[in-house]
Parts: C-alpha cells; structure tokens; sequence
C-alpha cells in the first residue's frame, strides 16, 4: 500500500455521459444547473461532435479525472457511436482500483430490460452499427449489459416522471457521498509520510480481527493532521468510516450523544436517527455497527467515559474494523486496552526548517539573507509542528530587523498562541501533576528521575504515579540514562505560568529566576511571604554584588526546596562570587526536602531544625564544623554531601539515618573522626572519603551489605590502620589490595573490576585466581617481576593493564577471554608465555626494547631466542615471544597459512631494525618500485591477498607505498599506517647507520577488482631525496599458491632483531561487528570493532572526502555509551557502515538521517560481510580509566548489554 498522506484529487466530481439529441436542452441543462448551485463540479461539454467522429482524447481524459461517472440512458443513446465508446471507457474506469471512480446509473425514458437485450430503439440501432462498426458491437453490448445489470435511478419509479424532484434527488445523493470522501488536511505535510511508514497501515486491511490503535503525544504536534491522513488513505478499504473529530470539545459543549449520533448517521447513512440517553447510544452503536467493517477515528478523547459510550471493547465491531484514538494520555488509552500506541515525535531540524519556510517565506526553503534567523527561530521552536507554523506565519512578509526583534522578544516572552496551545495539556492534569510539572521545569531538568521522585515525594506529592502521568502526557520524558527531559516550549509555559501566578497573586511560591531572586532577597522589591516553597539561586549568574540576609529564611515557613548552588565541573572548586551572605542563620524551614547550600558561610544550623522529609543534604564548601551531636531520625535522607568541608572535624551520627545510599566527604582534610555508625550504613552504596588526609581510622564493625564504590584514595592513616578485610557476602564489585597487609578475598566471586595500580606490590597472590567474574584488572606502575599463573583461571577476564611495570620481566599464559593487554613501558618485559587460538587482541606493547632482544631465525623460518635462564637449557625449538606474540593473535606464520586462516584481520605488519628480506618475496627490485604480471588466468575471486617488504633508511617523514594498476590508475594510494609514525618519528628518522625492515601482509585486498595484465608498487616515489631504498620485494598469493605444500615460511631468512627493538602490528577491517545472540535469555551482546589500524582504515580515515576516523561508527551506534552494543544499537552499526562507504561524511544530520529518517529503512546492510564476524567483543579501543594514585578505590563497574 502506497503511504502518501494525500488523497487522489479529483480534477471533476461528475462525468455525465448522454445523447445529447435526446435531453441536451432540458433535462441536461437542468441538471447541470443544479449541480453548479450545489457546488458540484461537473465536467460539460456543449460541442456536439459530427456523425461518425471519433471521440476526442479530452474527453476521454475528462473520464478518467471524475469521481463520478454517470450514464443516462434515453431511446436514442444507442444510436450514438459516440456515447457507446463512452460507455465502455467509463466501465474500463471502473475495473481500476486506484483511484477509486464510483458509476451512477440513470433510465430516463427507457426501462432497463431494453438496455439489457438491445431490443425496441436498441435493437434498430445496433442494426445499423452491425454494418458500420461491426468490430465495436460485441464491446457495446457487453457494456450496456453490465449497466443495466447496475443498480440504477429510473425517472418513472422515483418521481413519478417528475423531473425537478428526480433531480434533486440525484444532486443531494452525490453531493452527500461527496461529503464522505478524503478529509482536507491543509498543505505542506511535512514528515507524516515517516509516521505512516512507521505505522505500516497495509496490514490493517483485510485484517481478520478488530484494530484498535493510538496516536498520542502533546498538543499541537499533529495527532489529528496524522489521524486525518490516515483516513483519507484508508477509509476506500471500509464498507463505512466516520472521522469524529474534537471529542472532548463536542462532548464539552454538546455532550456526548451528540457524537454518538453522528457516528452512527455517518456508518449507517442515515438522518433521522434520534438518541435519548447515552446509554441507548451505546446498545445502537453495539448491535449495529457489528455489522460491516468500518474506520472509525475518535480525535481526542480525554476520559474513559468517552469511550465506553463511543467504543466500549473491540467486541462492539465486526472484525476488519479499524478503531483509532487520538489523544494526549497513553495510559487512558492503555486501559482501553488499546496496546498499538503510536508516539508523535517532534520533527527533525530538515523537517522543522521546511515546514517554518512553508509559512514564513510561502517556498521550501528560507529566503537569501533570512538563513541564519530562521535557523535561530527552529531551534527555538525544537520540532513541534504547530509552534513552526503559528511561527511561520508571525513572522512571513517581516524585514530582518523586525526578525531580530521579534526572535529577542520570544527569549524573554514565549509566544501566546503557542502557550495557550500547549496549556491545554497542563490544565488537564491535577494540582499535585502540576505542582511536578513546574518543579521539574524549575530546578530537575537533566536530574535523574528516580532521585527526583525521592524529593518530590517528600513533598508528598506521590512522584511515581504522577511523573508517570506526566510521560504518558507526552509532557517530560525520560531517558535511556534515567535523566528528566523536557521540551523548552513547555519549560518555557511552565516557566510562564508560575510568572503569572506571582503577577495574578502578588506573590511568589517558586523563586528560581536569578532577577526574581535578586528582587525579592536583595532589593526587597517584593514582599517576602510565607508562602514560598522553592527557592533556587544560582551563584554564578550574578555579575554585580548581591547581598542576602540570612534572616529572611525565617520567613520562608513553606520552603521545601533551597538549592543555592554553583555548576558542577570536573575540577572541584569553589569560586569566589558576588552573593554575599549576611544576618543569622537561626532558622531553616523543616519542610525542607532538598537542602543545597554550597559554600555555607555559617558554621553551625539551626538547633531546632530538624526536617523529616529531607532526602538530599549538600553543603560542600560550606564552613560548617559540626551537624547534630544527638542522632536525628532522618528516614528519607539518601544522598549527602560534604565535599570540601574545611572546618569539619568529625562525621555526624548516622544510626537513625538507616537509608542513606551515598555519602561524599571528599576533601575534608580536616576530617579525624569517623562515627562508627558509619560501618553499619547497610543501605549506603557510595562512600567518598577521597583526600581526608587526617582521617585516623575506620569503623571496627563494618556491616555495609550494600557498598560498591569506597574511595579511600589519599586517606594513607586509614589504609595503615587497616589490618584485615573481610567483605563475603557484599555487592562490593571493585577492591585493590593492601601492601603487605592481609586480605581475604572469599565471597568477591562477583567481583568484575579489581585495581591494584600504584601500590608499590612487589607481588600478586596466587588467589586471585578464584575471581572467577573478574573482567577487568589493573596492575599499573607496580613493581612485581612476573605475574600469578592462576591468572589463567580466569574464564571471563578481558582486559589486563600492567603499563609502567618496570620490573615485569615475564607474562603468564593468560586466558583465551582476554582481548586486550597493555603493556608499555614495561622496559624489563623480556618473555610471553603460552598462546592462544583466540583471533583478537589489543595490545600494546610500546616501550618494551628486550622483546626484541636475542631473537635468531632458524633455517625453516622459525623465531626462537636464547635462552639464559639456566646452561642446561638449550635453544632448540623454543619459540621467541614474537612467534607466541603472533600466536596471541591466532596468526599462523608457516608458508602461506596467514592468507588462508578464516580471521578477523586484514593486515599483519612489522617494522624493526634489519638490512635484508626474507626468501618468501618472489618479485624483487633493488629500486624503489617493483613491477608484477598478473597470472593469465588472473580472477579477482581467487585473489586471497600479498605481502610486500622494503628495506630503507630515511631522515625526514614520508609516505608509504601505491600500487597503480595497468593502466596508470590508482588501486592504492599513501598507505602507511598512522600508529608506524610515531615509531619511525622516533626510532627511525636520522638513523643513518641502520637499515629499517618494513614488513606488510595484507589479506583480502577488495580494492583489486579492477586490476589487469599487471600491477605496480611504488614505495616512497614522493620521497627519493628523503628516503634511501636497499631492497624491496612482493609476492601475490592466490588459491594455488595456498595449495603448494613445499612452500617458503613468510619469515624465512629474515634477519634477527636487535636490541633496538620495534612495532608490530594486526590491522582489522575497518570496521567489524560481532553479534550474539542466546535465544534462551534473549540476551544480545553486539560489538563493533573499530581498527585504527589496517589498510582498509587507514586508507578510509585518509580519504579526503571522509575526514572521520572508523571509531566515529562505534561512538554514534553505542548511544548508552556502555562499550557493547545492545540490539538495536547493533543494527544502526551496519546502517553507518553502509553510509560510510557512501563516501559521506559522518556529520550529526547524516547519523540522525541514517538512523531515524525516512530513509533509514532503505538502508541495505547487505554490504556487510556477516560471515567473517569475530565473536561477540566489547570495543577494544574505549577510553581507559585514568592512572590512579596511590591509595585506596572501590568502584562499581557494570556492562549493560539489551
């Protein structure tokens, strides 16, 4: 089914076809007449044509652009050739469904048994066509058949012979079914194509079953547009439809028999149906309507009532039916059961800017000088489709400084039509909905919702159910990470709202705006009542000084939110500011929910303030030296903040604080006492004590069941006193160790992040092993020699960190879960044990010189080393760390297995010092470029791959090698891979006396399609000055060449590395994603693995017309930012890849397009290679945790996969 939301526009509504000898000048012309008073549009054709012609195109034409098509049948319409072939064109017509063309009979002085067997006039005038249009008559009489086998209007039967009346009757009927065509839903429907597509409403037709769906969202984002558009694609599949429009309007002014009986006149095509009681509607609507399946459209039903009376249950309706509800409460219309619920998004900004040009300029796209403004008025708008227009329309035929001033204007005052739409939605929500509502506009914006509900309720305003009525309302929404969001046209009516409730009232309840606050606490110019229940004061916003008393809190009885705050920023510090602070602080209102006060000047609060509602305390930076000395019952308080308390010597007492979950003492550094009471917090998931220097000693009891991040880093008297640590049986997910301190490890069976970073540990205990969740491990800048080899057991780890482990001379065989290790800078790393036929790892090994140390290469092409541990010991047959190192990688080096191994990479390099070329290289040249011969029987589908090798030594930066094909074109062009320069900036520039050996073993090269007769590589052609060339060779492998057994190792002869070492590494296909998906938990696990590496990335990433790098894909797709893929996420990776290489640029508006744009479904994936996906990996190139410093960290970290 097509999806257009514009119906078929008709050029005619009537076609009449007649014998114009008969009735042109009477009943024609009456006719006519009528149907022009009645409006409706007929074609007329006054020019009678000569006997014999042929009928005109036009009219054919005019045929096919009517809706409806009427005959008229006299004595003497037979003997016309003329209408004859009219007649069987308008019954061609009636056979297309699409558009849909409706055929009218009428006999007006002929019954319709004579049209039927051609007999009386008929018969005389088929006579005479039998000799003048012999191969005609057979189609005539068909025609003339299937006509009066119609349904017809005969003059005689109707009206007695009266012609007026029959008119009438004729006019009133096509005038009504004019009536129920296609709805008018304006112009410039811009993006109701997308909704339909989303809906996909074909499947709708010829259901075997009742349909109930909903449209919902806020007002004026376009429900009814959509509604309407979807009836007038749908309501031809229906053998009767009905568009009650405004429900909740009609039932307001009319009540709502009314709407009952105009649904039922419309389906049953009747007038004279009269309703006493809603009740009796409803049995009408109930028995009757069972009858045929029907579209009905119930727009904007706003109460349950509405539809018991309109569609109490699917039951009501004859299956086939479609039943759709718009409206703008998802939960009235869940309880319906009504479960296909469509939510109306905001337009995009393509979207937004077509439709705001539609009205503002009357074209598609802005007018020359006006672009920047009218980006400036759509961004303003944010998508929603009445705002753009009411905009649009505001601002059309204005000059540019009227825009200026009018789009100024609109900061400071929203625009009325705009608010007085968008009010509709907030005046049906009760007070304590409200109440939420303009909380959240005022302070909870980007807040995490269920904290938010924790302080609203508080207030006791019942936050779960009614922020959930505020979702379903479409009016707040709430993101993936939990976080409040809420679109500025309706912050900016909220806002807007409590301003007029302060100008209507005189008073003010939320003071949040920094002038109002200003006004009310500074300047005094507004009465300081009672009656205040919000005050939010930003200390950042004020640019002159601004002095407030204390004293007027004592005012504030109804306070329940004081939140006088600085902007949280990654450096934590507390700036000076122009609020300054004066009075006593001998009172605080103990309706306090929220209490934040950053920068206190005051040191103690007030004795009798005790408020029991309070869930969030912040005070940091205040001079605050000490709380209550007597435990306060603080049931609700979850979160508290003491960061930077200067003054604080001592934590309050916490044993009736049984729910706190977070506390932050963080920078206290005057911090020495800590209340016991603290270790039996059994609720408390965070504690920061970061930095409390002073810090003497933790709780002896420790009962916290429920901790997963303790920060201790910096607390060295802490970490001293601690003798022992036992934590079985808690959810602590993240522990370092002790140095030289005892450390039970049992029950941390669910331990997934352990960091032991910076503690001078000379030593790794042989239990780790039994971490048998453990994913991540850091062991950085330790100073242990060789790592546990219970490591092994270790079924799920992945990431392993041990840069800066200077000491580290051997790694252990480590487990095949591993995909990453990080090593640099471990400068006595001499040895890799073990291997793995795992494919992927990440490695890095920058800065580890003895790797490369008293390596030799045997005869067949084997790397071994020297062995020195012990004289007994000899060298035969062991395997240097190089050939584990490829191993590690699931990379075989024997003869040409490297090209036939079904793996993820594409690309094996090597760069060390050396000065000759292994035996492997076929195709040699001691120039820089060396020409290959394709075979005769050369095919691309056989082409499994090459390598090439060059010798060289050099003094400035350069490129990398080109292969051109035959015919002079590039197939490659500059490759160099980028993690090489810096290596070369390093080890290799300037070196006069060594020659450098650059390996490159490339697998599926897809770029060879086009590649005949022969091919040439050119190394450093741009660089002969800069860049001496010994040696150079490449061999082409194909599918016989894997078959020869006797073959060469790919490192045979190739010179043994010095002690200066060099950099190895495995290059991915651009980019590959890995999926995983177990049926029995429908549990997904996708990656996209990204390579910085290989040619194909480099190549990409180089490419002038994509200036973004492959990891751009990763970071779009994991909109979670979890490092894994879930489901969805998973496929909207193969869409960016698909764009990609598209050669365009991964702009936002490109990803959004891609992603949720109308094009988005047509976006193949088919360009994805699924069967060399690796196994499911989370991204290997996600940012790091910073190093730590020395101390203590516990921190939870959590893999979230869909």
């Amino acid at each position: 089914m097509a999806t257009t939301s514009i119906p078929h526009q008709w050029k005619y509504d009537v076609f009449v076809s007649f014998r114009g000898d008969d009735i042109r000048k009477s009943f024609m012309d009456h006719l006519f007449n009528d149907f022009s008073q009645k409006g409706i549009h007929a074609f007329r054709d006054d020019n009678e044509l000569p006997k014999g012609e042929e009928i005109s195109p036009h009219l054919y034409k005019a045929i096919e652009e009517s809706r409806f098509l009427i005959v008229i049948f006299s004595k003497n319409y037979a003997s016309s050739s003329w209408c004859l072939r009219e007649l069987v064109k308008i019954f061609q017509c009636k056979k297309i469904e699409n558009p849909k063309h409706e055929v009218q009979i009428i006999f007006y002085d002929v019954k319709p048994d004579v049209v039927r067997k051609q007999t009386e006039s008929y018969a005389e005038a088929f006579a005479k066509h039998e000799l003048s249009n012999r191969r005609e008559v057979d189609k005539w009489k068909e025609a003339l058949c299937m006509a009066a086998n119609l349904s017809g209007w005969d003059l005689q039967d109707m009206t007695n012979g009266y012609e007026y009346k029959f008119i009438d009757c004729i006019s009133k009927e096509i005038l009504k079914k004019l009536c129920d065509g296609p709805l008018d839903v304006g112009e410039n429907l811009v993006g109701i194509d997308i909704h339909l597509d989303k809906l996909d409403l074909s499947h709708f037709i010829g259901s075997d079953k009742v349909n109930m769906i909903g449209i919902c969202g806020i007002s004026g984002i376009g429900k009814t547009t959509l509604a309407k558009a979807i009836y007038n694609l749908m309501y031809v599949h229906f053998e009767g439809s009905c568009f009650c429009e405004d429900v909740k309007e009609v039932t307001k002014r009319q009540g709502i028999i009314q709407v009952q009986m105009h649904l039922i006149n419309k389906i049953l095509k009747t007038e004279d149906l009269k309703i006493s009681c809603v009740g009796e509607g409803s049995t009408v609507i109930k028995q009757r309507m069972a009858c045929k399946p029907i579209l009905l459209v119930l727009d904007d039903v706003d109460h349950r009532d509405q539809l018991k009376a309109l569609a109490g249950s699917a039951s009501w309706f004859c299956p086939g039916s479609l039943i759709i509800f718009t409206g703008k409460d998802k939960q009235l219309l869940r309880s319906h059961r009504v479960y296909d619920i469509h939510d109306m998004d905001f337009l995009d900004e393509d979207q937004s800017l077509e439709l705001f040009s539609f009205y503002a300029f009357k074209e598609k796209h802005p007018s020359t000088g006006f672009q920047g403004l009218a980006d400036k008025a759509v961004k303003y708008v944010q998508g929603h489709p009445l705002a753009l227009i009411v905009l649009g329309c505001f601002l059309y035929g204005k000059t540019v400084g009227q825009w200026v001033s009018e789009l100024y204007r609109l900061k400071l005052h929203p625009n009325e039509e705009i608010q007085r739409v968008l009010r509709l939605s907030y005046d049906g929500l009760n007070l304590q909905q409200q109440n939420i509502l303009l909380d959240i506009a005022c302070l909870f914006i980007g807040e995490n919702s269920e904290f938010v509900a924790s302080i609203l309720d508080g207030c006791n305003f019942f936050a779960d159910t009614n922020m959930q009525v505020l979702v379903d309302k479409s009016l707040i929404t709430i993101r993936s990470d939990m976080s409040l969001q809420m679109h500025d046209l309706i912050q900016a009516m909220a806002r807007e709202i409590i301003h007029e409730e302060a100008i209507m009232t005189g008073k003010q309840r939320r003071l949040w705006n920094s002038s109002e606050v200003y006004n009310v606490l500074s300047e005094k110019k507004v009465e300081i009542t009672q009656i205040v229940e919000v005050l939010v004061l930003s200390l950042e916003k004020f640019s002159q000084k601004v002095h407030i008393d204390a004293n007027d809190f004592a005012h504030m009885k109804k306070l329940r939110v004081l939140k006088i705050y600085q902007e949280e920023k990654q450096k934590l510090e507390f700036n000076c500011h122009n609020v300054i602070f004066s009075g006593n602080l001998y009172y605080l209102s103990n309706e306090l929910s929220l209490f934040y006060w950053h920068g206190c000047p005051f040191k103690y609060l007030p004795s009798d303030f005790y408020p029991e509602n309070i869930v969030a305390i912040d005070l940091s930076y205040s001079n605050m030296k000490h709380f209550w000395t007597t435990p306060k019952c603080f049931r609700r308080l979850k979160v508290m903040k003491l960061r930077h308390c200067c003054n604080l010597t001592t934590t309050p007492n916490f044993s009736e604080i049984t729910n706190l979950e977070e506390l932050y003492l963080e920078g206290c550094v005057n911090l020495v006492t800590l209340h016991p009471s603290i270790g039996m917090l059994k609720r408390l998931v965070v504690l920061n004590m970061r930095d409390c220097r002073r810090a003497r000693s933790f709780p002896s009891k420790v009962e916290m069941d429920s901790l997963r991040v303790l920060n201790l880093t910096g607390c060295l008297k802490v970490i001293k006193s601690l003798t022992e640590l036992h934590v079985d049986r808690t959810a602590i997910t993240e522990l370092p160790s002790f140095p030289q301190r005892s450390v039970s490890l049992a029950g941390l069976h669910m331990l997934r992040s352990l960091n032991f970073s910076y503690c001078n540990l000379v030593q790794i205990p042989e239990s780790i092993g039994g971490l048998s969740c453990l994913e991540e491990l850091y062991l950085e800048g330790n100073n242990f020699t060789s790592l546990p080899g219970s490591l092994s057991q270790l079924s799920h780890l992945q990431r392993i960190y041990v840069d800066g482990c200077k000491k580290l001379e051997v790694l252990p065989e480590l487990p095949p879960s591993l995909i990453g290790i990080v090593a640099s800078d471990c400068t006595s790393l001499r040895e890799l044990s073990g291997s793995s036929k795992h494919p992927f790892r990440y490695t890095d090994f920058k800065n580890c010189p003895k790797l490369f140390k008293n390596v030799s290469i045997d005869s067949e092409g084997c790397i071994s080393k020297t062995q020195c541990l012990d004289s007994s010991i000899t060298s035969q047959g062991s395997l240097h760390h190089l050939s584990v190192f490829l191993g590690y990688l699931g990379v075989q080096t024997n003869r040409c297995e490297f090209f036939l191994q079904d793996r993820g990479y594409s690309d094996l390099e090597i760069v060390y010092h050396g000065n000759s070329m292994p035996q492997w290289f076929t195709n040699r040249s001691t120039e820089n470029h060396v020409k290959v011969n394709l075979p005769s029987d050369w095919c691309s589908n056989k082409f499994r791959g090459f390598g090439t090798c060059v010798v060289f030594k050099c003094k400035n930066p350069f490129k990398g090698y080109s292969v051109k094909n035959f015919d002079g074109a590039f197939i490659t062009k500059g490759y160099f891979p980028r993690v090489f320069k810096e290596f070369v900036k390093r080890e290799v520039i300037g070196t006069q006396d060594s020659y450098m050996i650059w390996l490159c073993y490339t697998r599926y090269p897809i770029e060879w399609e086009e590649a005949k007769n022969f091919v040439t590589f050119s190394f450093f052609e741009k660089n002969n000055e800069d860049v001496e060339v010994k040696e150079c060779g490449v061999r082409l492998i194909c599918d016989e060449d894997i078959e020869q057994e006797a073959d060469l190792s790919m490192f045979q002869g190739l010179p043994t590395p010095t002690h200066h070492g060099g950099i190895l590494e495995l290059g991915y296909l651009f980019l590959k994603i890995t999926y995983e998906d177990t049926a029995a938990t429908d549990h997904v696990l996708a990656t996209a693995t990204a390579g910085p590496s290989g040619r194909d990335s480099d190549m990409w990433a180089e490419s002038p017309s994509l200036a973004t790098e492959p990891i751009i894909i990763w970071q779009h797709a994991d909109q979670n930012c979890t490092g894994f893929l879930g489901r969805q996420e998973f496929f909207n990776a193969f869409k960016l890849v698909t764009v990609a290489q598209s050669k365009r640029e991964l702009t936002p508006d490109i990803v959004k397009a891609a992603l949720y744009g109308p094009a988005s479904s047509k976006i193949p994936a088919q360009q994805i290679n699924l069967a060399a996906l690796l196994p499911a990996q989370p991204n290997p190139l996600a940012p790091r945790p910073p190093k730590r410093q020395p101390g203590l960290l516990i921190q939870s970290k959590l893999k979230i996969s869909a």
